[in-house]
């Protein structure tokens, strides 16, 4: 998926392309509204790199609709809210590109560029440049972003969390076999009320690996995936329990669980 910058190009528009797949977690679309989506930069020039796009394909601002750049000035400030609580930037670059010879990487769809900056940072750079210094896995910060704007937009506090043990054999659930939620309190990031949750109940050294909900932005409940040390018996809350996964396929969270393991096996949960 090379976009924005990227040694090889697909066919078609790549923009049009994430819009129509099913999968919005591997294009890393974070939203899909009614004129307009929110994405994020696989190749970005800072952690948090999002664009907001049009769903029609326009090159131009004078192309879209005014209800395009009406919905794409009224998620500026979701957008912008949720980077802030799940990153914590210090300041932002906003704008757009219109034409090659203006430094747009792709020409023919219009797109802002939204980019978080913290002081001193070295990463921002021309976008021709080879290659960038992340300090967190993209499919991380996707989870985090992903989370802050269903909280931005549905106006939703409550965070679950699906905890895998290392070894990929067992995870952490509650008495009912449910996966572990909480209510993130006002400025608290989802992310971390999650990880503060999960070692609450006994998780140690809770480490996030990405998003865990379903594949299709705004569809159903934030969930994130960690991958954690859990704890002995004796050691951990009395009120939740550690299970193999074949409890957790057989319990209420089924549907996640068996959406979220199969897309996390890369990264040694499964």
């Amino acid at each position: 998926m090379p976009y924005v910058a990227g040694n090889s190009r697909e066919t078609g528009c790549i923009f049009c392309n994430r819009l129509a797949a099913d999968d919005d977690v591997l294009s890393l679309i974070l939203h899909r509204g009614e004129n307009v989506f929110i994405i994020m930069n696989l190749f970005p020039y800072n952690t948090g790199h999002v664009m907001i796009v049009p769903n029609t394909h326009v090159a131009s601002p004078e192309d879209a609709s005014p209800d395009m750049l009406a919905e794409m000035a009224v998620l500026r400030g979701p957008v912008l809210r949720a980077l802030r609580r799940g990153l914590g930037p210090e300041g932002f670059n906003l704008g757009l590109n219109v034409g090659a010879v203006a430094g747009a990487g792709v020409t023919d769809h219009l797109h802002e560029h939204v980019v978080p900056r913290w002081q001193g940072d070295a990463n921002f750079m021309p976008i021709l440049a080879e290659t960038t210094v992340m300090p967190e896995l993209i499919p991380v910060t996707y989870g985090k972003l992903r989370a802050e704007l269903v909280r931005e937009l549905q106006g939703v506090t409550e965070i679950r969390g699906l905890v895998i043990s290392a070894d990929g054999e067992r995870a952490l659930i509650d008495v009912d076999g449910a996966l572990p939620r909480v209510h993130a309190h006002a400025d608290e990031p989802l992310w971390q009320a999650a990880r503060r949750d999960v070692h609450d109940r006994g998780a140690v050294d809770a480490e996030l690996i990405g998003w865990a909900g379903e594949a299709r932005a705004g569809t159903g409940p934030p969930v994130l995936l960690f991958r954690a040390a859990l704890a002995a018996e004796g050691a951990r809350d009395p009120r939740h329990r550690i299970a193999g996964i074949d409890e957790l396929l057989a319990g209420p969270d089924v549907a996640i669980a068996r959406a979220a393991l199969p897309q996390w096996a890369g990264d040694g949960v499964t």
